[in-house]
């Protein structure tokens, strides 16, 4: 009987020491490599975006000006925060090297304010979409106007920064662990509630908010009598919604599996299951920079304006080349 025991746990230990290798596989093979592909799928869509909304047609549209500052935070982001994981992935968590207290604090404002900066400018978008909905003497009309956009894009980066300000105050070097927090609980808590439950709700708020006007509005002035200049004005109104759709959805993948690891974190588990945790802990954080990618390529699946300007311009751009 003792003999049976011994060889059936013999088994089911050789069995999970399996499956603990081929996640670990899996997380070598395929995880390890998405740093490397969102970074040049990103480079991609700025490089895209950056040739698009700098042409005649758009660059003097308040909601490509946002898009296109949104991609360079984005880009900037991808760059900082996400590459350097391709670049050492055995370290799996870059800050638990950082030995200086100001780097630490430096580096997990970036971690914040960066991500939390395209969402707002995405937000700000939202609202000059939604501001188009409203007739040229309504105050909210005037937020369309290019003499407006500085002083938005400065009050947004105000707030980010508001927003983002707890993380290094919670944040220190701690020898032998890196830098990591001192409030394990407070501080996933005020991050969870700013990043995963008030930028996506605010968001979506505005989609309803600006659906509801442009229905309203379709339904008042009658499909007919619809101009040149609002069709022009409502072009991207379908991919500002699509964009806040796969930025929420990705936000809270992310939050979800995080808080997810935060209440196991303590518990007793089999190696077999942390490296399944692992596994998507690590997966889900990297597909959430994915939301620094969406912006080109929604653009080119949702607005036909802005695929016949990049389709226009490029062909100048190809024809000035031959001549």
């Amino acid at each position: 009987m003792f003999s049976s025991n011994q060889t059936f746990s013999s088994v089911n230990s050789s069995y999970a020491s399996l499956q603990i290798d081929e996640w670990n596989a899996v997380q070598q093979r395929f995880i390890n490599q998405l740093p490397l592909v969102i970074t040049i799928l990103g480079l991609i869509g700025f490089i895209g975006n950056f040739f698009t909304f700098l042409q005649p047609a758009l660059r003097n549209n308040s909601f490509c000006i946002y898009t296109l500052l949104a991609s360079f935070v984005d880009i900037i982001n991808l760059f900082v925060n996400l590459f350097p994981l391709y670049l050492n992935p055995s370290a799996g968590n870059l800050t638990a090297t950082i030995t200086n207290g100001l780097i630490c604090k430096l580096k997990i404002f970036g971690l914040m304010f960066l991500p939390q900066l395209s969402l707002n400018l995405l937000i700000l978008s939202l609202i000059d979409r939604y501001a188009c909905t409203f007739g040229p003497t309504t105050r909210l009309y005037q937020l369309l106007q290019l003499r407006t956009v500085p002083r938005l894009v400065l009050i947004t980066v105000i707030i980010t920064c508001v927003l983002s300000f707890f993380s290094p105050l919670m944040y220190d070097v701690i020898p032998g662990f890196g830098c990591v927090t001192k409030y394990t609980i407070a501080n996933p808590m005020i991050y969870t509630v700013v990043h995963g439950i008030v930028t996506p709700t605010t968001m979506l708020i505005f989609v309803f908010l600006t659906y509801r006007r442009f229905v309203q509005r379709r339904g008042r002035i009658g499909v007919v009598v619809v101009t040149n200049k609002d069709r022009r004005r409502n072009q991207f109104i379908g991919t500002v919604f699509t964009q806040v759709f796969v930025s929420s959805f990705f936000v809270w993948l992310w939050t979800g599996t995080y808080w997810y690891f935060l209440t196991i974190q303590n518990s007793k588990r089999s190696a077999e299951e942390w490296a399944i945790v692992n596994f998507l802990l690590s997966l889900t954080n990297n597909l959430y920079y994915l939301i620094n990618v969406r912006s080109f390529y929604l653009s080119t699946l949702t607005s036909r304006l802005f695929r016949e300007t990049m389709v226009a311009s490029f062909l100048k751009l190809l024809r000035r080349n031959f001549h």
